[in-house]
């Protein structure tokens, strides 16, 4: 049986979530192959128990605790499928995901958009998690030039609710960034600015959750600066391949403030000095100000629940 699909999944210390992943992955299909990736988790009794109901998986482990960017790298080099599907350990494929890739991926896409829900783990209520990157693939479908291609390849920074072509990565040995936060900045933006068969399609195949302890809630100085270098470093490999200016350093310089100003001199001399985009005029737009406020006021009243 030929494998069409490789789902490749992060894992580290966290046994129930990902049984909950894996019960909404078809496993009886054939053509799927799914690779779990374990991050040296501590909890090795829970995961073997997991491991013992699904022998039929591909159970693969890192040398040492790298962080998930490691663990994808791995999924990586071992995938045999001909389309690559990422999924957190935490989240989970809507029913009917691969019967929609079935019907509607093309045998030259190298990269296709999905849709995604999200959900509060606390309590099944709609979180906002999903709602940027719906925007983004949304307003591409509904018109589909150069402005929302990029604005789609640029801003859509996640690795869940796309189709990645393996032949495309591997021609362009496209690789996870080996660091524990925003791994997946780097393999997602160089993925969409070297692909030339790009679509979007407005059916959802993901579902993520909103969860209070999730990396993405660490808004500490150094989980902060930590995400920073990342752009900057992004900024420089797109600058290689002549994209200018693909990622906004504004923001960064003004959140830094809130750190003090020995962190916020350093992250102003870093952008400044990179080929990361400048915009003064932001400090003044108040529409954009206020729904950024907005957006950042309901992240944090999902995150305290």
């Amino acid at each position: 049986m030929t494998i069409l699909y490789s789902l490749i999944v992060p894992h580290f210390n966290d046994a129930e979530r990902l049984e909950r992943l894996l019960r909404s992955v078809p496993l009886t299909r054939e053509d799927v192959e799914v690779i779990v990736v374990d991050d040296c988790s501590p909890d090795q009794k829970g995961l073997e128990a997991v491991r013992a109901s699904l022998p039929q998986l591909r159970w693969l482990s890192t040398p040492e605790n790298a962080g998930a960017g490691v663990a994808r790298n791995i999924g990586l080099d071992a995938a045999q499928g001909r389309w690559l599907v990422f999924a957190d350990s935490d989240d989970e494929l809507l029913p009917g995901a691969f019967d929609i890739f079935d019907r509607v991926l093309q045998a030259d896409d190298e990269l296709v958009y999905f849709l995604a829900e999200a959900v509060q783990e606390i309590d099944g209520s709609l979180s906002v998690r999903s709602e940027r990157i719906n925007e983004l693939v949304t307003a591409y479908l509904a018109s589909p030039n150069e402005e929302t291609l990029q604005r789609l390849q640029l801003q859509h920074v996640v690795p869940v609710a796309k189709v990645y072509s393996r032949s495309f990565i591997e021609a362009h040995e496209l690789r996870f960034d080996p660091v524990r936060l925003s791994n997946d900045v780097a393999f997602n933006l160089l993925a969409a600015v070297q692909a030339r068969r790009v679509r979007a399609e407005a059916a959802a195949v993901y579902r993520v959750y909103r969860r209070a302890d999730s990396l993405t809630a660490d808004v500490s100085a150094s989980a902060f600066l930590a995400r920073f270098l990342v752009d900057r470093s992004v900024a420089e490999r797109l600058a290689a391949l002549g994209v200018q200016e693909a990622r906004p350093a504004t923001g960064h310089m003004l959140s830094s403030l809130r750190y003090g100003p020995r962190l916020a001199l350093r992250v102003w001399w870093l952008a400044i000095r990179s080929p990361m985009q400048v915009e003064w005029r932001r400090v003044f737009e108040l529409r954009r100000w206020r729904r950024f406020l907005m957006s950042q006021r309901r992240s944090k009243q999902e995150q305290s629940k």
